[in-house]
């Protein structure tokens, strides 16, 4: 068994961007595990302990292969980390927030389990997350068209404010993918945001290397403390 962080952006794993992008760097001794299509993985230390990191692509349905996969191969705690927009205005981009659970917006899922069945964080592992220096946890929305939920789309602004209403706090692409086949699997899952911008205020905070350091030091230490 072992845990592992998923991140969506497939760029993050080539040989230069691990070269340069802090956060994978803070790995001791990493060797490429493989590599096909989005799917990029890399193994090293953090702190003494082994962790693997992985890609696997924007949206539910590459996130939905990712866990199966990974569930045959013996992993049993994942974390997803990513750049999110977020929708309520007290959410001051540059901060990070974990997802408590998620609208399944996505169609992937329902090929799975019929809608009633809920998208939610492993409790202790969330519980992990909010004690490594995550300040706090919210609703996450994943959905397939997440360019329809922007304030530039047609009727974007109207669909930002009702799920904000709904009290959603952050939009994404994998989320509820994650959650739902986690759940069915036995797996524990957590997802982890960078919120890089709000839609409600119109701010926005670089994804830096400084950012994706943060993100990475908080998701790694979740997974060796829990």
């Amino acid at each position: 068994c072992f845990s592992l962080i998923v991140q969506t952006n497939p760029s993050c794993f080539s040989r230069q961007s691990f070269a340069s992008y802090c956060p994978f760097v803070l790995l001791e001794n990493p060797v490429q595990q493989g590599c096909y299509r989005e799917y990029a993985t890399w193994r090293g230390i953090w702190r003494g302990e082994p962790l693997t990191v992985m890609s696997c692509g924007f949206g539910c349905m590459p996130m939905a292969i990712a866990v199966e996969e990974l569930h045959h191969l013996g992993a049993e705690s994942l974390i997803k980390i990513a750049a999110c927009p977020a929708i309520q205005p007290e959410l001051e981009p540059g901060t990070l927030l974990a997802a408590s659970g998620a609208v399944r917006g996505e169609g992937a899922t329902r090929e799975y389990i019929d809608p009633s069945y809920p998208a939610v964080a492993d409790m202790p592992l969330l519980g992990a997350l909010l004690s490594c220096g995550v300040p706090d946890a919210g609703l996450f929305r994943s959905h397939d068209c997440t360019s329809l939920e922007t304030p530039w789309a047609p009727g974007g602004p109207a669909r930002i404010a009702r799920w904000a209403e709904l009290g959603v706090s952050a939009l994404d692409g994998e989320t509820s993918a994650l959650f739902v086949l986690a759940s069915i699997l036995g797996m524990h899952a957590a997802s982890l945001a960078y919120l890089a911008e709000n839609y409600a205020t119109g701010a926005a905070a670089p994804m830096d290397a400084q950012a994706r350091g943060r993100l990475f030091t908080a998701a790694a230490e979740a997974l060796r403390c829990c």
